[in-house]
This record gives C-alpha cells, sequence and structure tokens, in this order.
C-alpha cells in the first residue's frame, strides 16, 4: 500500500508514477497526480529525485536493476548448458524447450507488473534520454545472450544480421502474449490466462522457435501436458 511507513516516500514515487507513465506520455502525466497517487507532498519529488524528469530516469533505472536476477540467471544457464552442448544439436533443441518455459514463465508471472512492460515498450516505441538506460542496461544483454544460442543453432555468425533479426523476433514473439493478454484471451475464447493455458501458449512457442532455428528435427519436444 502506498501509505504503508516501511516503504520509503522515494519508493511510493516509483511505484505510484510507473504506471502512470505507462498508460500516458509523460506530458500528460502532472506531478501533482504522482504525488497524490504516491500519498506525498507535492515537494517530494524535487527532493528525492530533482524534478519530474529525474523522477521518470529513476524508474527505469530501478526496472533495470529489478531485472538483473533475470540477467544474470539466464547468463549462467546459457553459458553452462551451451559448453556442455557443444554441436551436439538435439542438445540444443533442449536448451530451447529450457529457454522458451523461463521466458515464459518470468514475462507471464504475476509477480511482474504489466506496467514496466507497457512503460518499456513506450519508451522503445517514443524514444526519450531514458532510451539508452533501457537498451544498455537489459535488452541489449538479453539480445546477445539469446544471440548466442541462435548463432550456434543456425550456425552462423553471432552479429550478423540474420541472428539479430532472429533474435529479435523471438523476444517480440515472447513478450507480446504479457503485453497482450486481453487480445489472447479474446481470440482464444479463454476467460484466464493461468497455468493450463500457459502451457498451450509454451508448446506453441516452443515449437515455432524450434522451427525457426532449425531444431524441430533433433528435438523429442519436451513439451509440457
Amino acid at each position: 500500500m502506498m501509505n504503508d511507513p516501511k516503504i520509503s516516500a522515494a519508493d511510493r514515487m516509483l511505484e505510484a508514477a510507473g504506471p502512470l507513465f505507462a498508460d500516458r506520455p509523460f506530458d500528460a502525466v502532472s506531478t501533482r497526480e504522482i504525488a497524490k497517487a504516491a500519498d506525498v507532498n507535492l515537494s517530494a519529488i524535487s527532493y528525492h529525485f530533482d524534478n519530474k524528469e529525474g523522477l521518470y530516469r529513476a524508474i527505469f533505472e530501478k526496472i533495470v536493476a529489478d531485472l538483473k536476477p533475470i540477467r544474470v540467471s539466464f547468463g549462467l544457464f546459457l553459458h553452462t548448458k551451451m559448453g556442455a552442448a557443444g554441436d551436439d544439436r538435439a542438445a540444443l533443441a533442449q536448451i530451447v524447450v529450457k529457454f522458451v518455459s523461463d521466458l515464459l514463465d518470468s514475462v507471464m508471472s504475476p509477480d511482474n507488473p504489466r506496467w514496466r512492460m507497457r512503460l518499456m515498450t513506450r519508451e522503445i516505441q517514443q524514444p526519450t534520454e531514458c532510451f539508452d538506460i533501457v537498451m544498455n542496461g537489459h535488452i541489449n544483454v538479453m539480445h546477445d545472450l539469446i544471440g548466442i544460442l541462435v548463432a550456434k543453432s543456425l550456425e552462423e555468425p553471432e552479429g550478423s544480421d540474420n541472428v539479430r533479426l532472429v533474435t529479435h523476433s523471438i523476444l517480440i514473439m515472447a513478450l507480446q502474449y504479457a503485453l497482450n493478454e486481453t487480445l489472447v484471451k479474446a481470440r482464444l475464447g479463454w476467460t484466464d490466462i493461468g497455468p493450463v493455458e500457459i502451457i498451450k501458449i509454451k508448446n506453441s512457442l516452443t515449437l515455432m522457435i524450434l522451427r525457426i532455428l532449425n531444431l524441430e528435427a533433433h528435438s523429442d519436444t519436451g513439451l509440457e501436458g
């Protein structure tokens, strides 16, 4: 709760302002509205962040920091498994299966506030000075890591245009399920996206990615059922 005394005023402003900026352009969100939502004095924004721009920047810095465990965990998993797999394409296929499952668990988790994804998407589509924070702090890291797997699977250089484009497509396919949950439910006739529905999404996406990476023939799928 925003008035929880255990949460600092700065953190309350970060949590209150994030969803507001995610749903509306920067100029459409007033400092007064932020202060009210965070249950702080208007002067608290300038005290903690200098101005609204500073608060906006701090939100992205916090998002990137909060996502660090995902980057570290995936990096360790990938380097360990890739080293063990060598040129074994069946092993590469199993890495893909595990990667897709973990990625979807991460983005679809109720512990992952959807406003963070919407805000990052807004920043990418309508860049401000925070674009570099998002790119250098998170997106480039994840792209480069996934690019290692893509390059190995396609037997192409990591820095090639095709590897980077395929990597981008894979990430977008996974993220869109969390960004467009209402659309997915409407098209599938689902009332909710729970464990059963997530398994269906995982299985479908995993098969698509295995095909894209020319690994389908080398996989016993390991899909969930």
